[in-house]
This record gives C-alpha cells, structure tokens and sequence, in this order.
C-alpha cells in the first residue's frame, strides 16, 4: 500500500465527514477514545477539523476496570492527550452493581456512559473510531454466526446520534498517519489474545482472506454497503406494509393473518423483525424464531402463540395476528 501521508489522510477524512453529512459548522462532539491507535487517530483528525468547522470536543473514556493498572493508565493517557490538546475530558467505570461478563455488556455500558456524557454535555454527535478493518470483521463475524442481509451491513457511518468518520480508513493507514506524526498510543493487550472471536478474524482469518485477494477489506466494505442499500429498501416496503395491513390499539399491534400470509417470506421475515426491534426485542429475535413466527401465521394449527424473551408475544387471534407488549414504539 502507498504511504498514507499526514495531508492526504486529512483531507480524505474532510470529504468523508462531509460528504455524509457527519459534521457541521458549530457542532458539538463526543469522541469515545480508549487511549489505543484508532481513536487517537480520530481525536487528533477531529482536533484538526475543529478549527476550520468552529467544532467543540469533548474527550470520553470509559474505564472498565478489567486490566487493573493498565487500564488505570489507559484512562491517565486519555486524560493527559485532552488536556495537551485543551479540550474537556470525562471518564467514567462500571458501578458496583454492574458486572462485565462479556464483550456485549461492556458495549452496552460504554454507550450508555458516551450517551449520557453527549447529554450532559449538551453535545450533538458521538464520534467512534471504527475503521474499514472493523466492517470486515463484522461482516465476517456476523456471517459465521449466522445473520440476515442486515447484518452483512457491517457497521452503519451513523445510527442516531453516534457518527463513524474513520470508517473509510484502513487499521495500516491510521498506523502511518500516527508514526509519521509521532504520535504516541496505548497498547492493549487483551485485543491480541484469540481468546476472543473477533480477535481471530483480526490475526487469523483476514490475513489469510488477503492473501486470496489484496482487496479483501475494499471487498468486503463494498458488500455492507451493497447490503445496507438492500436491507434499507426492505425495511421501507415492509413499513409501508406495516401500515396497510395492521393497526394499533393499547399497546397493541394487530395484524391481518391472511394479508400477512400473502406476502414475501422476505417481507414477513423484516415485518416480524421491525415489530422485534420497536419492542426492544430485536436483539433477542433469532432466525429460528422469525421462521416460528411465519409458520404460527401460515399454518394456523396446533399452539396459537410465540412468546419471545419472555417479554414479546405473537398471537393468533380472530383472523389476526396480535404482537404484545408492555409498550411498543411507534410505526403505526
């Protein structure tokens, strides 16, 4: 790969951040930064931007008390980097009532930490420092274990108020960018143990996909977006379907059974996976439930309902299907 230099990462990153509406003049942002190579990289690009688009930046590391001492020093780096540069730093770690157990609880609390730092700190964006190397990995992982066309999307540039500007970047260039400008960075660990499955697709299996094919990550972020694009597509016709045949009455979705059967079993599967999704649910919902789902409608026999994490239940009932639950956000 060519050498990335400092300018021409730079300007690479303006485009990207403008051409999809990332940022704009006067914005206010939180920048996730764990101290490690690509949100250094991202703080320092954002930092550059800041003057040109009048850009206010607030420094945010989450502590997740995992790798004792290092991780204490991960949070003073962090600190000591806002503070070199001028900008405004908060941190935070887990309660004494909230445990890690995995990789997904701990991304749920760092969210929750960077969406309350946004508020309170009256911001309009969360800017993360995925990069390309992180949508292949996703696209991989979520293709192991099995996905729908969603989730070959990989990573989204924005979903809500949280922003991904780097996404165009490779891991190698973000690398140069910082040896060229002598940058210094963290260096965990835990992120080259195999003990975790993302960490096989980062040293194991993408090296191997590259040898096959140099373009390998160019490949597979061109699959997300291809997919994102399609995803989109149905989820805007199974919306509009939403609407012509159920309505809503007390918390209540009612859907009609022979309508609903009717349609595409790609159409019924991002119906159920919609109605999931604005419950709340949507994490939950397998693709063996989705397909549960479908048959219940489409068969009509036997038990008449499908419960789903306890907490969402589908129902035949009158010629309907009923979706309960406690509270539904609204498509209808």
């Amino acid at each position: 790969m060519a050498k990335i230099s400092q300018k021409n990462l730079y300007s690479r990153f303006k485009k990207f951040a403008l051409e999809n509406k990332l940022l704009g003049k006067g914005d206010k942002v939180v920048v996730a930064c764990s101290g490690g190579p690509d949100s250094v990289c991202l703080i320092h690009l954002l930092h550059s931007l800041a003057g040109e688009l009048q850009l206010k930046l607030i420094v945010a590391h989450f502590n997740h008390k995992l790798r004792g001492r290092e991780a204490d020093a991960d949070e003073m780096f962090v600190s000591n980097l806002a503070k070199n540069l001028g900008l405004k730093f908060v941190s935070s770690s887990p309660s004494k009532g909230e445990q890690i157990k995995n990789e997904e609880e701990a991304r749920i609390l760092r969210y929750k930490f960077l969406e309350k730092a946004r508020e309170q700190g009256r911001a309009d964006w969360i800017a993360t420092a995925h990069n390309k190397n992180d949508v292949a990995e996703t696209v991989l992982l979520n293709l192991t274990r099995g996905t729908g066309i969603r989730g070959l999307g990989g990573i989204p540039i924005r979903r809500d108020r949280v922003i991904r500007p780097l996404l165009f970047a490779e891991k190698s260039e973000i690398r140069g960018y910082l040896k060229e400008n002598h940058l210094s960075f963290r260096f965990d660990k835990s992120n080259q143990s195999l003990d975790h499955s993302r960490n096989i697709m980062r040293h194991k299996i993408i090296p191997l996909l590259q040898k096959i094919n140099p373009g390998a990550l160019d490949t597979l972020a061109r699959t997300a977006e291809l997919s994102t694009l399609a995803a989109d597509y149905i989820s805007e016709n199974a919306e509009m379907k939403i609407k012509e045949i159920g309505e809503r009455k007390s918390n209540k979705i009612f859907l009609e059974r022979k309508k609903f059967s009717t349609l595409s079993p790609l159409l019924q599967s991002e119906i159920v996976r919609i109605i999931a999704s604005d419950a709340d649910a949507g994490r939950d919902l397998s693709y063996k439930q989705i397909q549960e789902i479908i048959d219940l409608v489409k068969k009509n026999i036997g038990k008449k309902e499908k419960t789903i994490a306890g907490r969402l239940k589908f129902e035949l009932k009158s010629g309907k299907l009923i979706v309960s639950r406690n509270k539904i956000k609204g498509r209808l």
